[in-house]
């Protein structure tokens, strides 16, 4: 063990041997017991932590309650949670009218976002893409109610 690693040990630990690590307790002793300079360090030590004891903290009475009782600034939303706070408000029952119109428009956003990322074997370049016109205008002419009675 070094001079170093001993300061370590006494800083973190203190100069009293019950606190030091039970696997590094042995050999600190050992290292006390061959050399003078760690004597020296524990000597310092201890007599910093009693000067250390004989500092009075001081009281605050009523610190802790006031501290509680404090009100906190208003929290500042990000633009998109207030966004989503105006239209879908939690905490104001007159104007929860918004809910219902957004999940009605679920289904037509989730079908634009369908229909924009994928094209379901539409090539705009393929020889066929100009008879969808056609074969569109023949669908819409078309009777389907023949077929219910």
């Amino acid at each position: 063990m070094t001079l170093e690693e001993f300061t370590k040990i006494i800083e973190i630990y203190g100069s009293s041997s019950e606190r030091w690590p039970v696997g590094l307790r042995e050999e600190c002793e050992n290292f006390i017991a061959h050399n003078t300079a760690p004597k020296e360090l524990i000597d310092r030590q201890h007599e910093l932590e009693m000067l250390m004891n004989q500092i009075a903290v001081p009281e605050f009475p009523g610190l802790e309650a006031k501290v509680l009782d404090q009100q906190l600034p208003p929290r500042k939303l990000a633009p998109l949670d207030r966004f989503l706070e105006w239209l879908l408000p939690a905490d104001k029952p007159g104007k929860l009218f918004w809910r219902p119109a957004m999940v009605a428009c679920l289904p037509l956003i989730f079908g634009i976002v369908i229909g924009n990322f994928y094209n379901f074997g539409i090539d705009l370049n393929s020889e066929g893409f100009e008879y969808w016109d056609d074969e569109l205008y023949v669908l819409s002419l078309n009777d389907y109610t023949e077929n219910l009675f």
